[in-house]
């Protein structure tokens, strides 16, 4: 999750050379042109970049919990540009801002069924969540952020055929630990085998994003999981960068463990969490972050969604 610098002069240095090579009236006729299509351009291109508008500390984000979510949730491009809001899908659609209706007993008992220590998914599923820090009377985590680590960066390099393997060292959190060393971090980490590690409870408050940096009596708001996704350069892009990540950008087995932490999460919580990407958190910061790459909100969904149907003994979705 490094931060990104947008490419330098692609837009408006184009303009500026446009602008150099004049041929006659003709040309200087042209510019008004010009200056309208940069006129026209401009707000929709704002309007991506825009950070999601900000309530009182309290309420969080503007609008019910869909509408928040339907802007945390934008699509992240290369270079943290954001793609245009779309429709929720389904499970996430009509869940979202409602309770659970499912019972921190039928959770343990699902996850002693699986062998799944409740450290693994946060801790103890019947336990509160961090609350807002440096506030009398704090709100409880309200949103749910997805990340990717950005790591290992291959930079030129090929990112290797084996990244879905249990013989890649990163999907052995042993070998490489994310605990370790300084600097903000997630919550939970999930490796590409779908193996999880939780460096710190969901019940503890811990920034890992501008928003939380800047705002620092936001932090405990926001529960971070992060997904093990390596790197490599942008040819061209920047000496070191990390712009460009593998696609699809994460496994079956990531999505499945990121659908059970986030029902363990909304279980601990009594209602659904507001999901949010780190990328449309960090919208307006200075070197903010670019993650998750290339991830499938659809395949999330129906993961959650044949999660959920299988604890509470729906039908699954089809």
């Amino acid at each position: 999750m490094p931060s990104r610098k947008l490419p330098s002069g692609s837009f408006f240095s184009r303009v500026r050379l446009c602008r150099k090579r004049r041929f006659g009236d003709n040309a200087r006729m042209r510019i008004p042109a010009l200056l309208l299509l940069i006129a026209t351009a401009l707000p929709a291109a704002a309007q991506k970049q825009a950070a999601c508008p900000y309530a009182a500390w309290k309420s969080g984000f503007q609008g019910d919990a869909r509408a928040q979510a339907t802007c945390l949730l934008r699509p992240v491009k290369l270079y943290a540009r954001l793609g245009d809001s779309a429709p929720l899908p389904a499970f996430l659609a009509t869940r979202i801002g409602q309770r659970t209706g499912i019972a921190p007993a039928k959770l343990r008992a699902w996850l002693a069924q699986q062998s799944i220590s409740e450290a693994d998914v946060g801790g103890a599923v019947d336990a509160p969540l961090s609350r807002a820090v440096g506030r009398l009377a704090a709100p409880m985590a309200r949103y749910f952020v997805i990340h990717d680590t950005s790591y290992p960066n291959f930079l030129l390099e090929p990112i290797p055929g084996h990244i879905n393997d249990a013989s890649w060292d990163f999907n052995d959190f042993n070998l490489r630990n994310p605990a370790l060393g300084g600097g903000p971090k997630g919550h939970v980490y999930v490796n590409r085998l779908g193996g999880s590690l939780a460096v710190r409870d969901f019940g503890t408050a811990s920034y890992a994003s501008k928003l939380e940096k800047d705002k620092p009596s936001l932090t405990g708001l926001f529960l971070h999981v992060e997904l093990v996704q390596p790197r490599n350069s942008v040819p061209g892009g920047g000496k070191g960068n990390d712009g460009l990540a593998p696609d699809p950008g994460f496994t079956p087995a990531q999505y499945e463990r990121l659908a059970l932490l986030y029902i363990a999460a909304s279980v601990r919580k009594g209602t659904w969490l507001i999901p949010a990407f780190h990328a449309v958190l960090d919208t307006g910061y200075a070197n903010g972050h670019d993650d998750p790459q290339n991830f499938s909100l659809e395949q999330w969904d129906t993961a959650l969604g044949h999660l959920s149907a299988v604890m509470t003994g729906a039908d699954a979705p089809n």
